[in-house]
């Protein structure tokens, strides 16, 4: 360090790699220029450096996507700016299939690709072998290329962020390690070095993979682990192209890019290990690891069945580096939710080179602008559990993440690792009759029940998988006679004080000062009209209230209630999550089931959809509200772990009389798509407001309290655009909707499916969308008119589309 850090500054970010130079590169081309930069070596020393440097403009998500996009224009400009070349070279990708489930899988993406306007054409074998002649086509069935990715050298493309930051008024420090980040008052107030403290109320965490032992000092949580990662370099090889594309054989495990006159191939590891588990040395800078052959030996013998010349040249790196995986392979970017000011970006899953200087972008908008640029849910820092932040969680999952990052991204995939560590009270009663279970949040939760003799393998498939029919049947049982689901695992707020009330009025949309024993189903908005949350609202008391949020959800809802407490408030938050089972018996012979088990009178009239009293099952005593996801006549049951077992062996062992059947998560996601329900995060986010989702019910502007965000939402919905949420049918009894299938309105691109499922009732695929109308067309009145089609492997298929939910939810019966 040749200059003396400043006393103070608007931002400090923390990490020099490929994301903190993005950062700050964009920061101040926005305009802040009190921007300093800390590495604590040197740029790029701690995984850029070694990066493959590969650029492809897809990725797996919108927003990832968005982010790549974003990097291909910045790569083909940036010179211009800094005079830095980042060694950008647009030679394009081939990907290939060697079996029928991996080519729908690359067909699907090539659907996807459409969205964004990016070039991804479907290539038979023989084209593949004219781009790619080193290829043994043994078992190609085909593939995708897209011409506009390729590869950039990713030291150079840091190092011209970093000049580009320079340009434009930020400062960049090397050899300063931070050892701190301070907070005041509940607030970020700056950070100590080992150079000096400086002062700030913004700390952006770029530090690789540093930056979970960092965030962790303050409590902040970031699902990241380092793992070890392998390429090969070989030996000049005579006559080979300098613009062959990058190829990558998913199936084998294997990618491959020209370089100078050399191949790389790189491993998608079938095994993989964790590293750093006792710590990163202090003194790493542009280290490598000892390579074990056997760590990568199956993959190499295919890689060399693959590209045979690999047989007859020599090698000469052998690489192998440590990068940072997530546990759900999603990256980490945003505000902590515990601690205002300290945002994070980490955790990007090898694709650093081509998303950083969108996911970069991304960061520094919303440090800038105060929230979110774009719908970054999946990314967000709250999305965690307390105990995905440790490393022995971790150090198993993110290792498997880098082994899936090859792997069939299957609709529904289930991890493999740490599993079991969260069961509801209903385990082990449901397990025994066929519970085949899948994972959220760390709990396990049923998603399909095999009967008895039946295989229970938890296969997967872009077409029917093997247990399609046992969620046909439970759907029947729900629509038809009576369904019994475990919703244990959503969580359980209690909302409690004085200004309880008052408090629930401003977070939430719908009016929520009802009677004792009423349910409210409402939203909370932000102050841009968006979609924070869906909830239900109990009201068990004067001063108490039980709020209930999504799986996925729990920890979100639970702060961003904890963040909008004003201190003049007298309101306490307590978590009951775990404090009842919950069951939910549902159907057109729910009443009748659960008549017979209990005594007290179940009519309408004594009983009202969205309310909830609390009476006797057996030797238990329960409280039941009258609601139910599945849009059919039901009740959701509470009881007390002690008594969970009880009251599932009552109802089940009733249930035989009124054809009652488990019902696990896959048949429920259809059941809910049928009705019309939202699944926020698939469906919905802070992006959207209640008018484009048709959510208008639940929000009342003429309340005594206004609540949050309610003139945006009024302002948004007399501007009547969109994209507007829809129901689909698809009229092809054998293709299946999953997510992201393009939709077309007079064969031009219109939407995208949001969630999809094969429906039992309409004997095809059904699906919400997401719709927009050309500009100029009429709002929401003119989305029915028009020819829908929806796009899947390539392939338009017919549909029919509504503004309504396909079946009217039943509120009474």
């Amino acid at each position: 360090m040749t200059k003396p850090l400043p006393a103070k500054a608007q931002v400090v970010i923390i990490g020099g790699g490929i994301h903190g130079c993005s950062v700050a590169y964009h920061l101040a081309k926005g305009g802040w220029t009190d921007i300093v930069l800390l590495e604590r070596k040197q740029l790029t020393s701690g995984t850029t450096w070694h990066a493959a440097g590969l650029v492809g403009q897809l990725q797996g998500s919108h927003s990832t996507t968005a982010f790549a996009s974003y990097g291909v224009e910045l790569l083909q400009q940036i010179e211009a700016e800094t005079g830095q070349n980042p060694g950008f070279r647009q030679s394009g990708s081939i990907s290939i299939a060697i079996n029928g489930e991996r080519l729908a899988e690359l067909k699907r993406k090539a659907d996807f690709a459409s969205l964004f306007n990016v070039d991804a054409q479907f290539m038979q074998t023989a084209e593949i072998n004219e781009r790619w002649p080193l290829m043994n086509d043994e078992g190609v069935l085909g593939g995708i290329y897209m011409p506009g990715d390729g590869s950039a050298d990713p030291v150079a493309l840091t190092q011209a962020l970093a000049k580009g930051a320079r340009i434009n008024g930020a400062s960049v420090f090397e050899q300063v390690k931070v050892e701190q980040v301070l907070t005041q008052a509940g607030k970020v107030s700056g950070v100590v070095t080992d150079h000096g403290t400086i002062e700030t109320e913004h700390v952006v965490n770029c530090g690789g993979m540093w930056a979970r032992e960092l965030a962790r000092k303050n409590d902040v949580g970031v699902p990241i682990h380092a793992c070890e990662h392998y390429y090969l370099v070989t030996e000049p090889i005579e006559d080979l192209p300098a613009d062959l594309p990058v190829l990558r054989s998913y199936c084998d495990g294997t990618y491959w890019k020209e370089d100078a006159g050399k191949l790389l191939f790189g491993f998608a590891h079938f095994n993989s290990k964790a590293w750093g588990t006792d710590g990163i040395p202090d003194n790493f800078e542009f280290d490598s690891l000892p390579f074990i052959d056997n760590d990568v030996m199956e993959v190499i013998e295919l890689a060399m069945n693959r590209v045979p010349a690999l047989r007859d040249v020599g090698i000469r790196t052998f690489f192998n580096g440590p990068e940072s995986y997530s546990h759900d392979g999603r990256f980490t970017l945003g505000e902590a939710p515990n601690l205002p000011g300290y945002f994070v970006l980490a955790g990007v899953n090898s694709t650093g080179i081509q998303s950083g200087p969108g996911a970069g972008k991304a960061l520094a908008d919303w440090i800038m602008q105060g929230y979110a640029p774009m719908d970054l849910a999946e990314m967000d820092p709250a999305r965690i559990e307390e105990f995905q932040a440790r490393d022995p969680y971790l150090q198993e999952r993110c290792a498997e993440t880098l082994v899936l990052t090859y792997g069939m991204h299957w609709p529904g995939r289930q991890r493999e690792t740490v599993r079991n560590l969260r069961r509801t009270p209903f385990h082990h009663a449901m397990k025994a009759h066929g519970a085949v279970y899948a994972e959220a949040q760390g709990w396990e939760r049923p998603a399909w029940f095999a009967p008895e003799g039946a295989d229970i393998t938890y296969d997967y498939s872009f077409y029917k998988p093997g247990w399609f029919e046992h969620t046909q049947r439970e759907q029947k049982a729900a629509r038809e006679s009576a369904a019994m689901i475990d919703y244990s695992m959503l969580g359980k707020l209690i909302v409690e004080g004085s200004s309880a009330e008052a408090f629930l009025q401003r977070m939430c949309t719908n009016d929520v000062a009802v009677p004792v024993g009423r349910v409210v189903y409402t939203l909370m908005l932000n102050e841009r009209g968006g979609i924070e949350s869906d909830i239900t609202v109990a009201r068990h008391g004067a001063e108490t209230f039980m709020v209930m949020s999504s799986i996925s959800h729990t920890r979100r809802d639970r702060d961003y209630l904890q963040r909008n407490i004003n201190s003049n408030e007298d309101v306490r938050l307590r978590d009951v999550t775990t404090s009842y089972g919950v069951l939910s018996v549902c159907g057109p012979r729910s009443r009748e089931l659960l008549q017979s088990v209990c005594k007290i009178d179940l009519s309408d009239d004594a009983f009202p959809f969205n309310s909830f009293q609390t009476f006797q099952i057996g030797h238990a005593t329960v409280t039941a509200q009258r609601l139910s996801y599945t849009g059919e006549l039901g009740w959701e049951i509470f009881i007390t772990p002690d008594f969970a077992e009880h009251v599932f062996e009552v109802l089940y062992a009733a249930g035989k009389k009124y054809d009652l059947q488990l019902v696990g998560g896959e048949a429920l996601n259809a059941l809910r798509i049928e009705k019309g329900f939202v699944h926020w995060g698939h469906d919905v986010s802070y992006t959207e407001s209640p008018y484009q989702i048709g959510l208008e019910f639940v929000c009342k502007a003429n309340k005594d309290i206004a609540f949050i965000g309610c003139d945006a939402y009024l302002s948004r919905r007399s501007d009547d655009e969109g994209p507007f949420l829809c129901s689909i049918i698809l009229q092809d009894s054998d293709a299946m909707l999953f997510h992201n299938e393009p939709v077309l309105r007079d064969g031009e691109i219109a939407g995208f499916v949001t969630s999809g499922a094969f429906s039992y009732t309409q004997s095809a695929s059904i699906g919400l969308c997401f719709v927009s109308l050309p500009e100029g067309d009429a709002g929401k009145t003119a989305l029915e008119t028009g020819h829908y089609e929806v796009v899947v492997e390539g392939k338009k298929i017919p549909v029919s589309l509504s503004t309504k939910a396909l079946l009217t939810p039943c509120t009474s019966g």
